[in-house]
């Protein structure tokens, strides 16, 4: 019985999280009509000029001009992503006022009898719930009570001191304070039709959970979406009200059979689970639903290091921000590197994939490796396809683009290409194919961080360099040895502490440089085989 309240109040979270999303679109569509309502008024009113006189006629047009001028203004406002929540009431103020305007037009032109009963009048109605529709209950009461203070307002102070002695009963006070109350009525009908809306949305939304969402994970916004897979925000919820944001990353249907592909889903989930540290995004679960194979894990609130990266606006980091990255993927590939079997031995695990996309930064200064589609033991390179070269490239060690055996000082030099790119705001690696980008893999000479980017020291050129070296026995031989190396720096280059609040923010500031909500993209969504390099032979052909 104490599981059901949290889960309607899910249900309510997720339904307020799409009507927000959708705030924006809706104000648009309202400017956009009330816009091309008054345009439509304003050239009636030019129109009819021989039949109601040029005085109401110009007055009517610049009224309605005038809306038009504001609504576009708005619409403007809008798509530059200047909305704000204040503006819901304001523009409703606007519009709901309409008709009084009208009114008191009509009263000056005509008299008050025609005034009290020509279609602005009428309208008021229609203009409230139009209002009330936009944001929840507080705006539709508010709307209704303005429309009936200002109708009272008119009554009192414009129309009846015009009205005379023999008026209709209907135009009495008694009457027209009967049409205020059922103004403000609007308000409360409308309040109520949009509580049972959102009432039947929250039904729809628990019967959804129930049998389409995947089991206990409630699937929110699509984070991205590649060639062979997609990835949502969720929030895990089982029975009893526990919650935890993960994320969800799913097989697309049409692949949900390819057993490669599934074959290297399980990859990532059993090295996921069997690598548990700080600076490596944990799995939680693997599962099938609905046809589908899904991975849960751990979510991390920020970006990709290449997503900072671009929104940047030299495209990259200071160096003490480069050095801590660093030092803390370094520590994740000495654990990954340095992982043992059941019974001790060394599995000499190799990530393979190691690239910007594939280092996740939290807002707090995490640095976290994620993918580990096509991390193999070294042992097991054999199983690889033979003639396939797995990997981005780019970000390739020259022995895996000869598609020879790799050891952990492949992961290494991505490493170190990832470093060099955050130092430089280029890659290091130059090419206009795969093809390309796997010959300078082998044979580009490679340039210290400190020929690109003026101010970075010879200690740290040597460290970067040193992860570069195309010979491995002369490369940094381990991730210890790497964190170790970045530690020893001092000064403005030190990465710890000033290199995590650098960090911190530069994620501070891409953020709040973005005009809408970010939606932050946690998981590169593509897949490591759609990037993958095939026809080693080519390669081989390439660099030889």
């Amino acid at each position: 019985m104490e599981a059901a309240p949290p889960r309607v109040s899910h249900s309510s979270r997720l339904l307020q999280e799409y009507l927000n999303q959708d705030v924006v679109p809706r104000e648009m569509a309202i400017a956009r009509f009330l816009r091309g309502m008054m345009v439509l008024g304003c050239v009636a009113s030019l129109l009819l000029i021989g039949v109601i006189g040029p005085g109401l006629s110009l007055t009517l047009a610049g009224l309605t001009g005038g809306l038009g001028i504001y609504y576009s203004v708005m619409l403007r406002a809008l798509r530059q992503g200047g909305f704000h929540p204040a503006m819901q009431w304001v523009d409703s103020a606007v519009t709901v006022s309409i008709p009084a305007v009208a009114c008191a037009i009509d009263a000056y032109f005509h008299d008050a009898v025609y005034a009290l009963t020509t279609p602005p009048a009428l309208a008021w109605g229609a203009l409230i719930v139009v209002c009330a529709l936009r944001a929840g209950k507080k705006l539709a009461y508010g709307a209704a009570a303005l429309a009936a203070v200002e109708y009272m307002a008119l009554y009192l102070f414009v129309l009846q001191p015009r009205l005379p002695p023999d008026a209709l009963n209907t135009l009495s006070f008694p009457m027209v304070l009967l049409r205020c109350v059922f103004l403000f009525a609007y308000g409360p009908l409308t309040a109520t039709l949009a509580g049972l809306i959102v009432s039947k949305a929250e039904d729809a939304l628990r019967a959804i959970r129930e049998k389409d969402v995947m089991g206990k994970y409630f699937l929110h916004e699509r984070l991205g979406a590649g060639g062979m897979a997609e990835v949502f925000r969720a929030t895990y919820s089982p029975e009893g009200g526990f919650e935890k944001q993960v994320a969800v990353k799913r097989i697309l249907p049409a692949y949900a059979d390819n057993e490669e592909f599934l074959a290297m889903f399980r990859r990532e989930a059993a090295l996921g689970s069997l690598l548990i540290h700080p600076n490596i995004v944990q799995v939680l679960d693997l599962g099938r639903h609905q046809g589908t194979v899904f991975l849960a894990m751990e979510y991390v609130d920020g970006m990709p290091l290449n997503s900072l990266l671009r929104r940047l606006p030299a495209r990259r980091l200071p160096a003490s921000a480069v050095a801590y990255i660093g030092a803390e993927v370094a520590s994740a590939l000495a654990h990954m590197h340095g992982r043992t079997g059941p019974k001790g031995e060394p599995l000499g695990l190799v990530h393979r994939d190691l690239n910007p996309p594939n280092i996740l930064l939290s807002r707090i200064g995490e640095v976290k490796v994620s993918d580990f589609g096509i991390a193999r033991a070294a042992n097991q390179m054999a199983l690889t396809q033979a003639q396939t070269v797995r990997g981005k490239a780019g970000y390739m060690a020259p022995e895996q683009a000869y598609g020879k055996p790799l050891d952990g000082r492949a992961d290494l030099f991505a490493l170190g290409l990832t470093l060099h790119e955050a130092l430089t705001g280029q890659r290091a690696l130059q090419g206009d194919s795969e093809a390309e980008l796997m010959i300078a893999a082998t044979q580009q000479e490679l340039l210290p961080p400190s020929s690109f980017v003026a101010g970075i020291s010879p200690a740290l050129d040597a460290i970067i360099m040193g992860l570069l070296q195309h010979d491995r026995e002369q490369r940094t031989p381990s991730g210890e040895v790497l964190q170790q190396q970045l530690m020893a720096l001092t000064g403005s280059e030190a990465p710890y502490p000033q290199g995590r609040q650098q960090l911190i923010n530069a994620l501070r500031l891409v953020i709040t440089q973005v005009s809408v909500p970010v939606q932050p993209l946690q998981l590169t969504p593509d897949m490591a085989l759609t990037e993958s390099v095939e026809a080693a032979t080519r390669a081989r052909a390439a660099g030889g």
